[in-house]
């Protein structure tokens, strides 16, 4: 029997639902591509229609791995380059080259994961028990591949020591922001869906509140963050998870200097028991639908991707406390928990 105290501290447990593998400009027809993701080598491809496909990456047969060789791919299907095997995106064996009969055994032995590509970004779904996969993920109403002056995805990863618990906290701590992001909070609530949990803030920059500089950045986030002090932006901000690993946040902003929207993609996928990919991506266009200038959407970029850093420098050094003290000045980080509990236990 183990001591933790939530099944999501349990070792070797990930959580069930859809988790962001790549962006859909990252793969290219014809592509394949080596994954690592809850402890297990996958393997990711797209074949000659545009379909994109994740399979287990160590063929059936006798083990070799499908990207071997940069892969091997013939319509839809990928070839085992050890002996020529071959998968389609469902992961069902469709021909042995030198065989008469392909083996019962081997017509399912390789596990297909189930993908969803919308927003630009690919997800898998990831269920232990192998159950169909939900319908929760919504699409972006203003993603449109590019397209009414949104632009692109611009994005930063990071693979961190972390557990998935620890980032998506971040949604209900409403005492952090003074300490880590330079603001003073002047609205702020939490709301609990059955899939979705939700943060509705007003937060404005405070030359008294203090900031988590990451290293290395290419500009001077004090400078940048003084400005924003100067400026008082009207601004307001909506961060929606969609089950335990992606999240969505909606953002718009009004000064006399410039004036915009933006969506923002913040996700987490476990690599395995003890480390996370991470990554922020960002689109942002003028409250009008136009294009901005490029210098403030490249300006833009770096200073989500820097204050999503703040929050990873604070992350990769944490433990997780499974039994913190907490004060009346804490967001509901138990109900947080309990909501979280939900994706690691059988539906």
């Amino acid at each position: 029997m183990s001591d933790n105290r939530y099944a999501f501290l349990e070792p070797g447990r990930f959580a069930r639902g859809w988790h962001i593998v790549a962006f859909s400009r990252e793969l290219a027809v014809g592509e394949v591509q080596r994954l690592h993701y809850f402890n297990r080598d996958l393997v990711l491809f797209r074949g000659e229609s545009g379909t994109a496909a994740v399979l287990d990456a160590h063929c059936p047969h006798l083990g070799a791995h499908l990207a071997s060789d940069g892969g091997r791919l013939s319509g839809d299907t990928i070839a085992c380059p050890f002996h020529g095997w071959t998968f389609n995106g469902a992961g069902e064996c469709v021909d042995i080259p030198y065989a008469s009969k392909i083996p019962e055994r081997a017509r399912h032995a390789l596990r297909g994961w189930p993908l969803r590509e919308v927003n630009g970004f690919i997800a898998l779904w990831h269920d232990p028990a192998n159950e169909p996969p939900e319908d929760y993920l919504p699409e972006i109403p203003d993603w449109g591949y590019g397209e009414g002056g949104w632009g692109d995805w611009h994005f930063h990863r990071s693979r961190i020591r972390a557990q998935p618990c620890d980032v998506i906290e971040n949604i209900v701590d409403i005492a952090h922001f003074p300490h880590v992001h330079g603001g003073e909070v002047k609205a702020f609530e939490n709301r609990f869906g059955e899939r979705t949990v939700t943060q509705l803030s007003t937060v404005q920059r405070s030359a008294n509140a203090r900031m988590v500089i990451p290293p290395g950045l290419p500009f001077d986030m004090e400078a940048m963050n003084q400005q924003a002090v100067a400026q008082q932006p009207d601004a307001w901000g909506d961060a929606t998870y969609h089950g335990p690993a992606i999240m969505y946040y909606y953002t718009e902003s009004r000064s006399q200097e410039i004036s915009y929207k933006s969506w923002w993609v913040n996700y987490h996928t476990p690599v395995n028991d003890t480390e996370v990919d991470l990554c922020s991506a960002i689109i942002v266009s003028g409250l009008d639908g136009q294009l901005l200038p490029e210098e403030f959407v490249q300006q833009y970029a770096l200073g989500a991707h820097a204050a999503f850093g703040s929050d990873v420098e604070i992350w990769k050094d944490k433990i997780y406390q499974a039994d913190p003290i907490l004060c009346d000045g804490d967001g509901p980080i138990n109900k947080l928990r309990r909501w979280y509990e939900q994706f690691y236990l059988p539906r």
